[in-house]
């Protein structure tokens, strides 16, 4: 007797994303699937409904807005993953990190950023070609892989959970299986005999209004995308000063400890110490404390747990 079919409906999943940021985790989600398969249609029905669940429950987190909510460029990574509570959708990833230029040192840094600010409590939602292609580090933060098979129709997997295997995503077994399928001409591919299944999902299409919507957010960020990335045209946007964003950061209790802002600190083209020495520099000439350890809520927090002993 075969597995039962497992159907997942949109709000389910929308509701298992909403537990997991309520129990102050992040939850990164990888949508892979050939072009023109909808992709970016499910990415957006799972935003905006988490969107809403959060807005019934009075909250102010999580809101989505067509233009800043969609992510296009490495800038705009790096300025999502300093937020808080916050949700983004990497509408064409393979943009921003994963392309043939992925070695490089920018990419990296946005790689160690996604990294240390994992406790940011952010729902990121990443859109690839392939899984497989990614970096191993990517695919190890990922909580949740969905594979769209066909339009409107995806499967959904989740990591292996264990203490000893090392590729939580058993991808040896289940490439070998559907190697297995792929020999035998097989038109009905049993998905979920993969080791990481969890249920096939079914969604929408994005109605006429929000799929323009979208088609006009897409082309403009993929001009800026050009200008960026390509260096083709445009006048270089003046950048917003680092130094100045962390010492408001500082301020304001959001950074961690000292590894957070040296990681910020390579992010942005400056070498750590360098970079600590001017944020102190600002502080002094503030008027303010510029012993920077004062001002990392690790090191409050471990001290008001201390204190109530």
């Amino acid at each position: 007797m075969g597995n039962p079919v497992i159907r997942w409906p949109v709000q389910k999943l929308v509701e298992t994303i909403v537990a997991i940021l309520e129990n102050k985790f992040d939850c990164f989600i990888i949508i892979e699937g050939n072009r023109g398969l909808g992709k970016s249609t499910l990415a957006i029905h799972l935003a905006r409904k988490v969107a809403k669940k959060f807005k019934i429950k009075n909250s102010k987190d999580y809101k989505f807005h067509w233009k800043n909510s969609l992510i296009y460029t490495k800038k705009e990574t790096k300025n999502f993953w300093h937020k808080w509570n916050s949700l983004g959708i990497a509408d064409e990833m393979i943009n921003v990190t994963f392309n043939r230029d992925f070695y490089n040192t920018e990419q990296k840094d946005i790689i160690k950023m996604i990294n240390m600010n994992r406790d940011h409590c952010n729902l990121f939602i990443a859109c690839v070609p392939q899984f497989q292609t990614l970096d191993s580090q990517i695919k190890n933060l990922c909580k949740i892989r969905i594979t769209v098979v066909r339009r409107g129709l995806a499967i959904i997997q989740t990591p292996i959970q264990s203490i000893y295997i090392k590729d939580r995503w058993d991808q040896q077994s289940n490439e070998k299986m559907e190697r297995t399928w792929i020999q035998r001409g097989s038109k009905h591919p049993q998905y979920s005999r993969l080791s990481t299944f969890k249920g096939f999902l079914k969604f929408p299409a994005l109605r006429e209004k929000s799929e323009k919507q979208y088609q006009k957010v897409k082309d403009d960020k993929r001009n800026l995308v050009a200008k960026e990335d390509m260096k083709i045209g445009g006048e270089k946007k003046e950048e917003s000063n680092p130094l100045k964003l962390m010492t408001e950061m500082l301020k304001a209790g959001k950074v961690r400890n000292g590894v957070y802002m040296d990681g910020f600190a390579v992010a942005n083209g400056y070498k750590p110490t360098s970079f600590r020495d001017q944020v102190i520099k600002i502080l002094k000439n503030n008027g303010d404390p510029y012993s920077l350890p004062l001002y990392f809520w690790d090191k409050k927090a471990k001290e008001k747990k201390v204190g109530s002993i």
